[in-house]
């Protein structure tokens, strides 16, 4: 049976009635999953006709959005949050080698974090891992990697951060609404 892009949002909509929490944000990871797999969905966002790069595909009225992403180079990030948000990566081809982080300075600066790699792991087609709030994560991507991302608001909307693994120098991201300049991704 198909399920559709029209059905995870109609799905996770009702999840999401109940709040956001973890266990919540949990349930709309295994209707991601099931997404992932679905020829019809993998074939219409993935294929070799769409364009590289970040793609917006739903915009929902109550907040979330879903974007493809498509990238033919390898790629690799220093480490991030989503800020207040969470967000569900779900891997369509190739993989995406995540790694956790963990802060384990203070905080008291807030220009630099001291940070710690927890073990890389992988996640493969059809698999998707949660990020919930401010946790700590990066990503590395072979090429021809395509992924999908959900999260729970535009990301653009809000502060997030960025810290180099290598300086622990912490860049903040500031969305569009706070009137603080955004940085540049």
């Amino acid at each position: 049976m198909s399920y559709s892009l029209q059905d995870f949002a109609r799905d996770t909509r009702e999840i999401l009635k109940a709040g956001s929490s973890r266990p919540q944000v949990e349930k709309v990871k295994t209707k991601m999953e099931q997404l992932l797999i679905d020829p019809g969905f993998v074939k219409q966002n993935f294929g070799d006709d769409q364009p590289q790069g970040l793609k917006r595909i739903h915009i929902d009225p109550t907040g979330f959005e879903v974007m493809t992403y498509r990238y033919d180079e390898a790629r690799k990030s220093n480490p991030h949050d989503h800020g207040d948000s969470w967000a569900i990566y779900g891997q369509v081809a190739e993989y995406t080698e995540m790694t956790l982080w963990e802060r384990t300075d203070d905080g008291s600066d807030p220009d630099f974090a001291k940070l710690k790699a927890g073990k890389p792991y992988r996640l493969v087609p059809g698999k998707a891992g949660v990020y919930y709030g401010r946790e700590l994560h990066s990503t590395a991507t072979p090429v021809n990697t395509r992924y999908l991302r959900v999260t729970g608001t535009d990301l653009e909307n809000i502060e997030r951060l960025r810290i180099d693994a290598a300086t622990g120098k912490i860049q903040r991201i500031y969305g569009r609404q706070t009137g603080k300049p955004a940085a540049v991704r």
